[in-house]
């Protein structure tokens, strides 16, 4: 009965070791993970959709490396005028023409996402972390903030945080 114990002990440490080594092999120390509650952002786009919203505005402010801060009308579904309401505010459909619309924000959200697969840490720039804060009620993106890695060699241009207010249909 004393060699069994031993062993089965043999056999359930090697098993172990097994598995873990398995485990642990798959694992691609380069590869980028990026930071996102994907299913809470799948819950709100399918909420938003079947809100069937269509007529609404809001205000967008998109803060970074270029300034936007203006009203945001849209008729049927899709971008009709904005208003700047800040001097320095370039025109959205030069900037932002994905932030123009509430579909389009989550189709940007969700493209940036897909775009972080596969990539790998030797790359130049890559997303660490993509967080969205939505509206409760409407559904609404509020507040998106891009966390990203950049090397040092290379030049970044575009804005990554961007808050909606003022959501009203």
């Amino acid at each position: 009965m004393q060699i069994n114990r031993l062993s089965m002990r043999k056999v359930v440490a090697i098993a172990a070791c097994l598995t873990v080594t398995a485990m642990f092999s798959g694992c691609n120390k380069d590869e980028v993970i990026v930071k996102f509650d994907e299913k809470t952002f799948i819950e709100q786009k399918r909420l938003w959709q079947l809100s069937n919203t269509k007529d609404y505005e809001y205000h967008l402010l998109a803060n970074g490396f270029v300034f936007y801060y203006g009203k945001i009308i849209v008729e049927n579904g899709s971008f009709k005028n904005d208003e700047i309401l800040h001097e320095y505010s370039h025109p959205i459909v030069s900037t932002f023409p994905n932030y123009s619309t509430i579909d389009l924000i989550y189709e940007t959200i969700e493209g940036v996402f897909n775009s972080c697969k596969n990539k790998t840490k030797k790359s130049d720039f890559y997303y660490t972390e993509i967080f969205v804060e939505y509206d409760k009620i409407n559904h609404v993106p509020i507040k998106i903030n891009y966390k990203y890695y950049c090397s040092p060699n290379r030049e970044v241009d575009g804005t990554f945080d961007y808050t909606i207010t003022n959501f009203a249909n």
